[in-house]
């Protein structure tokens, strides 16, 4: 990239799963009038088609988003821009972001950081090249994940620990995260992201608002343009829509012809 792109607009591209992580990034990065929001996707083929089309100079990257994780977005481009990661990850692995040399947004995205990183990005001129360099070297160096048992519940003074193996369903409600299991609906404090990232493999996002557990689903309907109704096995036959950008994974991890 050369330094008088970063003396006028840098195209930017926004990727997260999460309508309201862009809606607050989006309105942090406007009190920088350099940094030129051209798009916002919220999954994996859509990233790459768009990063590959218009060629941005920059991408906030959530890692965790349908179809495909950020990483693996990365693998598929033909144009590389300037990446900074958006994650919720835990320590290690932020850790390995910095030995890497790759930059990175702690979710919840602090405006003192975002400063840092913009300041960084006016600083990195050609070092695209060795990009994937580095994530090839930081994915080989990710120890496996902590696979959570429990979801912990504040019940007043109290902390109650619902076992994952009860679990139904969860659902996102606008700034809330619901836990179902077969007779109740409990509040929780974690989002389907950070979930996402450490449940147990019967576990499987099928919508930006739900992650369902496949050994409580009771019956699967086809529904149109490649989604599914999903009829769950609690009390309320709970009967939730799939999103066609899931499908793939869907299909995969349910063994769909």
């Amino acid at each position: 990239m050369s330094g008088s792109l970063f003396q006028e607009a840098i195209t930017t591209l926004l990727v997260d799963d999460e309508e309201m992580a862009i809606h607050r990034l989006q309105k942090s990065l406007s009190a920088y009038p350099q940094i030129k929001v051209i798009g916002a996707v919220g999954d994996g083929p859509a990233a790459v088609a768009f990063i590959n089309q218009h060629r941005p100079d920059l991408v906030f990257l959530d890692i965790q988003i349908p179809a495909f994780n950020g990483f693996e977005v990365l693998n598929q481009l033909e144009h590389t821009p300037l990446i900074v990661f958006v994650t919720a990850y835990v320590e290690y692995a932020i850790k390995a972001f910095e030995k890497n040399s790759l930059d990175y947004l702690l979710k919840p995205v602090e405006d003192e950081r975002l400063a840092l990183t913009i300041k960084r990005i006016s600083q990195r001129k050609g070092e695209d090249g060795d990009m994937l360099r580095k994530i090839r070297q930081l994915m080989s160096e990710q120890p496996a994940k902590d696979v959570i048992s429990t979801i912990p519940v504040k019940k007043g003074d109290k902390i109650q620990l619902v076992h994952v193996g009860d679990i139904v369903f969860f659902e996102a409600k606008e700034k809330y995260v619901s836990v179902h299991t077969r007779d109740e609906e409990k509040l929780i404090e974690y989002s389907l992201s950070y979930l996402e990232d450490r449940l147990p493999s019967e576990f499987l996002r099928i919508h930006r608002g739900f992650i369902v557990n496949k050994l409580k689903i009771r019956e699967i309907q086809k529904y149109f343009k490649g989604t599914y109704i999903l009829v769950m096995n609690d009390a309320k036959g709970s009967a939730i829509k799939s999103a066609y950008s899931y499908l793939d994974t869907i299909k995969t991890k349910l063994l769909l012809p």
